[in-house]
């Protein structure tokens, strides 16, 4: 088995309501659930943090980023490749409200 990591990067549109987070919150940890040994590890990025783009030019939070480009947190899964971490993400249930990257960890 290899490491993919599923990088979840918000959508315009999201519903930013604590109850509704708490309910993706619970969508994602029975899909966890799902998994089994497949989930390695998952964490929830904090919405601030800083954008650094060369020695000299450097962003922080705030309005200028737009919701579709934040990172929202990752999930790591072993899978047997490609393919299979792919058909993983698409079971996820937050794919309905996130856009998912799969990328193979090295």
């Amino acid at each position: 088995m290899n490491k993919y990591m599923l990088i979840f990067r918000g959508q315009e549109g999201v519903d930013p309501s604590e109850e509704a987070l708490r309910e993706r919150i619970s969508l994602h940890l029975n899909w966890i659930e799902k998994l089994g040994d497949q989930h390695i590890d998952s964490q929830r990025l904090d919405s601030i943090g800083a954008h650094i783009i060369d020695h000299n030019i450097m962003t922080t939070d705030g309005a200028f980023i737009e919701d579709k480009e934040i990172i929202l947190g990752f999930t790591i899964i072993a899978a047997k490749d490609l393919e299979d971490a792919i058909f993983l993400a698409k079971t996820c249930p937050l794919l309905e409200f996130f856009e998912i990257i799969v990328r193979p960890v090295i």
